[in-house]
């Protein structure tokens, strides 16, 4: 660890990469705990922003949206940009698809139509999220309409900037830039999170013995974070190798193969399937919340409660459901089995075109099977630990499997990124000599 350390900052253009990373991160967390003028802060605190959908809108962004900063948006609206321009690149939109053919100058195209929905989609949301919480909450110092469409141009501007600073972070930092903000925003509140878990857990003030118990909780508290910390990167780190072998040399008789391998991770799809599923049950009940309560009203919230019965078996399947597709749209077994063929690649045992097709997609749907009940077991955590373990009630959220899939993901991305960066500046060094 310390050599690797030591090796990253003795390179020179690898520790100013890191320099303008940390640099990067540093003035969007300042901007996170600035809050947007004209707003009122406090009445939002604790209210609105501890469940549903702005739960985990505050959640991914480290407790921006419950102070109302000018990055209270974060790069939500991108992300969900992203998303849409994807799925519609999928012959639902000839452009997109077509874009989505011509390589690097489709990409540029595509970046660009991403941004400009990310303005709307930021302006949709700045909007939607101020008139509801000043309804509820009364959190404009003033309701006049230039007051909206003042603290709306704020959250909007804080959301374009956000994404440009996740870009500069990409082309010129360490890591994925977009990532690494949501990874800050979960990993600032870390810290206050461990320490509302020891004063619910541990109480000076009523004898030595409660106070040794309390303690002896803690730790067991701390021990049981760090083996679900251990389970994430042990399936985040498992792929399945499928071996791919190459002919070298046109000439039937001198011909050669070099043998490599396709690696699909247990996990492809990421942790998009929990949060996807915990936004679709979570949106519905956001907008009851807003409304009159009423038995349906109440009826319905309940039924897509995640923390009661039929909830949480909806969120688990729709978690299964989610995992298959994202799987099956980032791994496109028809367009990697037409590579393979124009490349003179081959898996050893399954002939060319079609029946590549169908083993690699046979592949992919039973190594998800394994990612996806790894996904339902992290999601699960932070919903039965309180039903099984009563002294976690107040600090079940610390325990959530989504952040650490996230901060454990991104982590070991940019560890990797990392030692590549150090490995070929390593080969330069070599050449020159």
């Amino acid at each position: 660890m310390l050599s690797f350390f030591k090796n990253v900052f003795k390179k020179g253009e690898l520790r100013r990469r890191i320099i303008f990373t940390l640099g990067m991160l540093f003035v969007f967390r300042l901007g996170a705990a600035i809050t947007i003028p004209s707003i009122n802060a406090g009445a939002l605190t604790g209210n609105a922003t501890n469940s549903g959908i702005l739960g985990i809108m505050n959640m991914l962004g480290g407790g921006m949206l419950e102070r109302f900063s000018i990055f209270s948006l974060g790069v939500s609206p991108y992300i969900t940009a992203s998303i849409i321009i994807e799925l519609l690149s999928m012959d639902v939109i000839p452009v997109l698809a077509q874009w989505q053919k011509e390589g690097n100058t489709g990409k540029k195209k595509k970046d660009k139509v991403t941004r400009y929905v990310t303005l709307v989609l930021a302006a949709i949301q700045g909007g939607s999220l101020t008139y509801a919480f000043d309804k509820m909450y009364n959190i404009l110092n003033s309701s006049s309409i230039w007051t909206y469409v003042y603290v709306v141009i704020v959250m909007m501007a804080g959301s374009m900037l956000a994404m440009w600073i996740g870009d500069q972070i990409t082309q010129k930092g360490v890591g994925n830039g977009t990532s690494l903000l949501i990874f800050t925003g979960i990993v600032s509140n870390l810290p206050t999170n461990f320490i509302t878990t020891f004063n619910n857990l541990v109480s000076f003030d009523k004898g030595t013995q409660t106070t040794v118990l309390g303690i002896l909780w803690y730790v067991l508290f701390v021990v049981v974070y760090l083996a679900i910390v251990i389970f994430v990167v042990f399936n985040e780190g498992a792929v399945r190798k499928i071996p791919i072998m190459y002919a070298t040399n046109s000439n039937p008789t001198m011909r050669t193969k070099d043998t490599t391998h396709m690696p699909i991770k247990i996990n492809s799809s990421g942790v998009l399937p929990v949060i996807f599923a915990a936004s679709v049950l979570a949106a519905p009940r956001t907008i009851i919340s807003f409304l009159k309560s009423t038995d349906i009203t109440k009826t319905i919230d309940t039924i897509l409660n995640y923390q009661q019965p039929i909830g949480f078996c909806l969120y688990l399947i729709m978690i299964v459901l989610f995992a298959f597709f994202y799987s099956n749209l980032q791994i496109d077994s028809h367009k990697i089995s037409d590579d393979l063929k124009k490349n003179g690649g081959s898996i050893p045992g399954v002939r060319t075109g079609l029946d590549t097709e169908k083993y690699i997609s046979t592949v992919l749907n039973r190594v998800t099977v394994v990612g996806s009940i790894f996904l339902v077991i992290i999601a699960a955590i932070p919903i039965m630990t309180p039903v099984i373990w009563s002294q976690t009630s107040n600090a079940a959220l610390t325990l959530g499997g989504t952040g650490l899939i996230i901060i454990t993901g991104v982590a070991l991305e940019t560890t990797k990124q990392i030692k590549t960066l150090i490995t070929r500046k390593e080969y330069h060094g070599y050449i020159r000599k």
